[in-house]
């Protein structure tokens, strides 16, 4: 009986111990307070109440992963012939009976690529040098080489494929491969036109370019909204096009949490509270709705002049939306979802309640089964 009784204390202890621990109670994620206390936010990250002010400032914002990385004028117009480039040549002579006469008049047009020495074969002018240098120097050279032998020659040389002045494009595109960079220069968005197109929607079309040692990626509908971003592509320029949707992640006191995709071009903050299902009724709390991510150090600046953090060029910033304020929909509508961003919404102080209550419940339904064990012996035995 004893031993029942040390049991049954043992049981009631552990009970008291659990009532003690209450204020961890499990939860979905931070609480408000967790968020907007003071010292989180000035450790580890900028907390913005999202107003107009803020919804205008954040509304200039454009991607920069290209233009800041890989900005580069317009290549020079003249091209310069290179090892392994293909040529495609063609002779005149100014009448017929000459070297290159036949039933079609006097020209032939062949192709030549360039040897690794930097020289091209010309029919009747032997090996000329073409490596280099330009198509107009070449003709020049051919036409020198076959004077005395032909009939006022002329020649024209154009650089049909050639390696040193090419890129790479790769992935969900008509025609992936390596391509001539033209004499006029090409963008990136020419190059995924050159090669065939991407076969995926704008929005969900992401567009990485390595260059060297650097590499940036961006969704094809920003480059297209933001000129700038569409840099010049350069020679050995890799460019890979991936189908990768921009998606959204929803945490907390929403219906259907988790990744998210967009879906559309553009997502507002309440079209992606829409997509989340909405906030829960019986847990979620309108004042505590909150969006995480990374902002420009400029931007942050701008919202918060007394900004004195030192995060680098990428500020990690929580804004709060409180859905109770019927101006903040307004707000809502206006603040645009970014790719990768987390939504949060915390419980309410009543959905926390609720769950103290039924915490002590089950406590009292421990504390009940230990003081029946520890009576049970007393119970048979007569006392």
């Amino acid at each position: 009986m004893r031993s029942s009784t040390v049991s049954g204390l043992a049981i009631i202890a552990a009970a008291a111990g659990l009532l003690a621990g209450c204020s961890a109670m499990p939860a979905a994620g931070p609480s408000t307070q967790d968020i907007v206390s003071e010292k989180q936010a000035l450790q580890n990250y900028v907390l913005v109440n999202l107003d107009q002010r803020a919804v205008d400032i954040l509304s200039q914002y454009r991607v920069t992963a290209f233009s800041s990385r890989f900005a580069a004028p317009a290549p020079a117009p003249s091209q310069i012939v290179g090892v392994g480039d293909t040529l495609s040549i063609t002779l005149f002579e100014a009448g017929q009976g000459g070297l290159f006469s036949s039933e079609y008049g006097a020209r032939v047009t062949f192709t030549q690529r360039v040897d690794s020495d930097g020289s091209i074969t010309v029919p009747y002018a032997g090996r000329v040098i073409a490596g280099a240098k330009s198509p107009q120097t070449v003709e020049k050279d051919i036409v020198a080489a076959l004077e005395g032998r032909a009939i006022q020659p002329q020649a024209l040389v154009q650089i049909t494929e050639t390696v040193q002045r090419s890129y790479v494009v790769n992935g969900e595109v008509g025609t992936s491969g390596r391509k001539p960079i033209t004499q006029a220069g090409d963008r990136i968005l020419d190059a995924i036109a050159n090669a065939g197109g991407a076969r995926q929607a704008t929005y969900e079309t992401r567009i990485t370019l390595q260059r060297g040692s650097k590499q940036g990626s961006a969704i094809m509908k920003d480059m297209i909204d933001n000129p700038a971003e569409n840099v010049f592509v350069q020679a050995g320029d890799r460019i890979y096009v991936t189908k990768d949707p921009e998606i959204f992640l929803a945490f907390g006191a929403v219906p259907q949490p988790g990744p998210i995709e967009f879906g559309l071009e553009k997502l507002t903050l309440l079209e992606a509270v829409g997509k989340a299902g909405g906030l829960l009724d019986q847990r979620s709390d309108p004042g505590a709705f909150f969006v995480f991510r990374y902002e420009p150090e400029s931007a942050v600046r701008q919202m918060k002049p007394d900004y004195q953090g030192s995060y680098g060029a990428k500020v990690p910033v929580v804004y709060r939306v409180n859905l109770r304020d019927p101006k903040a929909y307004f707000y809502a509508k206006g603040f645009t979802i970014r790719d990768r961003d987390v939504l949060y919404v915390a419980n309410s102080a009543a959905a926390e309640f609720k769950k103290f209550l039924d915490i002590l419940g089950s406590v009292r339904n421990v504390a009940n089964t230990a003081t029946d064990a520890v009576n049970l012996p007393k119970q048979l035995s007569g006392n």
